[in-house]
Formats: structure tokens, C-alpha cells, sequence
């Protein structure tokens, strides 16, 4: 991609620093990939090169997978600074932990409307629909199946969903039979 070792390391740097700077102070453990690709003298040179770039206190090994060479080497390394007890309690909280999750949006829930009606509610399968021609048996075969995978189906049968029902999605009113 045209970057250079050096470029990608002060941005894994500096998107801690801005993260949050109690991640940037933690001890760090260099690991220099792909060993195996060039000779062993041009490992050792180049691992050498980073110790002096970031000190004695970032041990710095040169490994490969293919080969393993190193790889002992690095684990003993992070075992020797991973603390066998538990950290400190009086110690601060290095970072709030959140948790991404992109498909918190895709779901769904199932009300029913009337006797022999239900109502689908949900961003993603709103989105589904909006996506096909429901005039299309194609189409419609599709979106079945899609509803199936996705636990709509069931979450209808689970409400007391008949084929030949009334069925709501995004606005639209059509008869599922799952059969």
C-alpha cells in the first residue's frame, strides 16, 4: 500500500495516544513478521534497527510463522509481563470498555394487529422489503426465505402465525405461507 513500517507503527501510536493516553503508557512487546521472507542477518539488522528506535524497554523479536522462528521467544516474552495475580483493585481502570454491534439495528420484533394479522417492526427487514418487488413470486420466494434465516418466521409462528395470514412489513400487507 505504499506505507513503510515505520509510518504504520507511529499510527497504531498515535490512535492509542488519542484513544486514550492510559493505553499509550502501557509496556509494549515489538513483533517484526515475517522473518522467513528475508535472510537471517537482514532480521537480526532490521530488529536491531527498531530496539534503537524505541529503547530497552520494548523488547523487540523478530518472528516468522511459516518457520516459527521467534515465536517461543515472543511467547516467553509475554508471559514474563503478563502478572499471574490479579492487577491491583486500587489501581485506576485502564479504558471503558464498549462493545460494537453493527447488527444491534437488524432486529425485529412481531406484534399481533387483529385475529389472522401481524405487524413486523424492524430497520433491516424494512429494508429487506424496500429491496424487492413483492408482485415478483421470485422475489417473494426470496423473501421468505430471507424472513425464515433470519427467525421472522418463527417469531410469527411463535405469536400463533397461520399460512394465509396478514402479514405487515415496512407498510406493506401480504399473505406468508411458509410451506
Amino acid at each position: 500500500d505504499g506505507s513503510t513500517p515505520e509510518e504504520n507503527h507511529a499510527t497504531i501510536e498515535l490512535e492509542l495516544e488519542r484513544h486514550d493516553p492510559r493505553l499509550a503508557a502501557l509496556p509494549r512487546v515489538l513483533a517484526l513478521s515475517k522473518a522467513d521472507l528475508v535472510t537471517p542477518e537482514q532480521a537480526d539488522r532490521t530488529a536491531g534497527e527498531w530496539r534503537a528506535r524505541l529503547g530497552p524497554d520494548v523488547p523487540v523479536i523478530a518472528t516468522s510463522s511459516v518457520t516459527r522462528a521467534g515465536l517461543d521467544a515472543l511467547a516467553a516474552e509475554l508471559l514474563r509481563r503478563v502478572p499471574l495475580e490479579d492487577a491491583d483493585p486500587l489501581e485506576p481502570e485502564l479504558a471503558e470498555h464498549l462493545t460494537f454491534r453493527p447488527a444491534a439495528r437488524r432486529g425485529f420484533h412481531v406484534e399481533r394487529t387483529a385475529p389472522g394479522s401481524f405487524r413486523v417492526i424492524g430497520e433491516g427487514i424494512d429494508r429487506l422489503i424496500a429491496r424487492h418487488d413483492l408482485e415478483n413470486d421470485e422475489a417473494m420466494v426470496h423473501v421468505e426465505s430471507r424472513l425464515r434465516r433470519i427467525g421472522v418466521l418463527r417469531a410469527l409462528e411463535d405469536q400463533g402465525f397461520t399460512a394465509g395470514d396478514e402479514v405487515e412489513i415496512a407498510g406493506v400487507v401480504f399473505e406468508l405461507d411458509p410451506e
